[in-house]
């Protein structure tokens, strides 16, 4: 239940991360920010993780890890106000925030008593690495330390790729971990629905709000699917790749809510807004598909099945170029799109379980 309430603060900080490029600057997103957009979620994510993982693998719900868990709650709502593409401002309050949440569950990993056989000093070396990068870059201070700050963070995110032969599948509570990485993508798809908003007024025509909120819904469906249906939940694997690819995915939605609002925007670039679109749209539906290596042996994807959804993606792209200078050609395209990824999705999941 801590767990869940834990979440709460990722909905603040979820919804703050948008708005970083809430607002084209000459028709479109100026490549230094997106970046920052990026790393924002990056570290977001990272930290989530983290702390997942630890309660996934090491947890007793103790009152020690109860605490952690709490003070890592308060320390990120002061993190999430401090999001924004002004770093010079930010740039003390963010990263020492950054510093006592390692340095919070660089403890619940080190005080936590498990079994001698176990993996956690390689999350111990990890977070430390990070910890003393991030401290590194506060000493050095702006301009120059924020590049201390963000090896640190790459750090922290990368190297467990390099590692994962150090960490033991039989460790993970597989059920648990598809259920929390599930919790965020209904976080991420709650940002795009309150974004939405937006198009109830009185000069919107309401069919734009309907189809863009169909259109999230049939994303969001395709997911339950595949979440549902088609994975295996009592597997032991060390879930790697369900791990990062739901960060791609909260990427993904992320994105897709910004190009939902660039719709009401007269000045931005069309190319842009396309490939805004399309680079979202195959971002979560990439990320969606590679997952299906957790699925059950008669749910896995053959060649026809990757064929099929590469179609549907193309199609889709060739079709909204064409609509690309209208609104209403654009919000009719994504719901058609969705559509037919979401029947794509059903029908596999149907003729898998027979």
């Amino acid at each position: 239940m801590f767990e869940l309430f834990y979440d709460l603060v990722f909905v603040y900080a979820i919804s703050r991360i948008p708005a970083m490029i809430h607002h084209p600057v000459n028709g479109s997103i100026p490549l230094i920010t997106f970046l920052q957009f990026l790393l924002v979620v990056i570290v977001v994510m990272q930290i989530w993780f983290y702390q997942v993982i630890y309660f996934n693998r090491y947890s007793k719900n103790k009152i020690g890890d109860l605490s952690g868990l709490v003070l890592n709650m308060f320390v990120a709502v002061y993190l999430a106000n401090n999001i924004n593409i002004e770093w010079r401002v930010t740039f003390h309050y963010f990263n020492t925030a950054m510093v006592v949440m390692v340095a919070t569950l660089f403890c619940q990993y080190l005080f936590t008593k498990v079994e001698e056989n176990n993996d956690k000093k390689v999350f111990l070396i990890i977070l430390e690495l990070e910890f003393l990068l991030i401290v590194l870059g506060l000493l050095v201070g702006y301009p120059a330390g924020i590049y201390f700050c963000i090896a640190g963070y790459i750090i922290g995110f990368i190297l467990p790729i390099f590692l994962w032969h150090m960490f033991k599948e039989e460790h993970v509570n597989f059920p648990h971990l598809v259920e929390r990485v599930s919790l965020i993508v209904i976080i991420a798809f709650g940002e795009a629905i309150v974004n939405l908003a937006t198009y109830f007024n009185n000069k919107t025509p309401l069919v734009y709000a309907a189809l863009l909120f169909l259109s999230l819904v049939l994303m969001f469906a395709s997911y339950v699917i595949l979440s549902d249906k088609l994975i295996n939940h009592h597997q032991i694997s060390k879930g790697f790749v369900l791990m990062y690819s739901h960060i791609a995915i909260v990427v993904s939605i992320l994105l897709s809510t910004v190009s939902l609002l660039y719709l009401q925007i007269k000045n931005v670039n069309k190319s842009f807004l396309f490939f805004l679109i399309i680079g979202s749209l195959g971002l979560y539906y990439f990320s969606l598909t590679i997952n299906q290596i957790y699925n059950e042996n008669t749910c896995k994807f053959a060649i026809r099945d990757f064929l099929t959804l590469i179609t549907i993606f193309s199609l889709g792209a060739v079709y909204l170029w064409l609509v690309i200078s209208s609104e209403l050609g654009i919000a009719i395209c994504l719901l058609i799109w969705n559509l037919v990824f979401f029947l794509d999705f059903l029908m596999k999941s149907k003729n898998s379980l027979k």
